[in-house]
């Protein structure tokens, strides 16, 4: 359970790095192998909740190095958690911020002639979306 900890914490190692480079895209390339050490690492918890005497039974030495490893795991799933919320939250407010300005875009037309160009739009409602490759 050892190994698979830090084999898990070696990859979200490499994912939280990628965050902070803003290289999004590239995490999705080791989502596979990810989502399999998860699944093995959680599968193994649930083993030692359901016997823990095989915990209580394991040296003193490999006991340790659990604890260690899941310590560190602990906290680079805590970076991550940051990490990706803030990713999801910066694309989450562009979307609103495109939406918001597609939405405007489209106002109705104002005023007396048939083929009126004006919309109606204040000023300070105008939205400029500028994307920024660091954000």
């Amino acid at each position: 359970m050892a190994s698979l900890a830090t084999a898990l914490d070696t990859i979200i190692t490499r994912e939280n790095t990628l965050a902070r480079e803003n290289k999004l895209s590239q995490i999705g390339a080791m989502e596979a192998e990810k989502t399999q050490l998860a699944v093995d690492y959680h599968r193994h918890v649930r083993a030692l909740k359901a016997d823990p005497s095989r915990l209580h039974a394991a040296p003193d030495a490999l006991r340790a190095r659990l604890r260690a490893a899941i310590g560190s795991l602990e906290s680079k799933l805590e970076d991550n958690t940051r990490y990706l919320g803030a990713a999801k939250e910066i694309s989450e407010g562009i979307v609103a911020a495109a939406a918001r300005a597609a939405s405007e875009a489209r106002a109705p037309t104002i005023g007396y002639a048939p083929k009126s160009t004006a919309k109606q739009r204040p000023l300070a409602a105008t939205a400029t979306i500028a994307l920024d490759k660091r954000v």
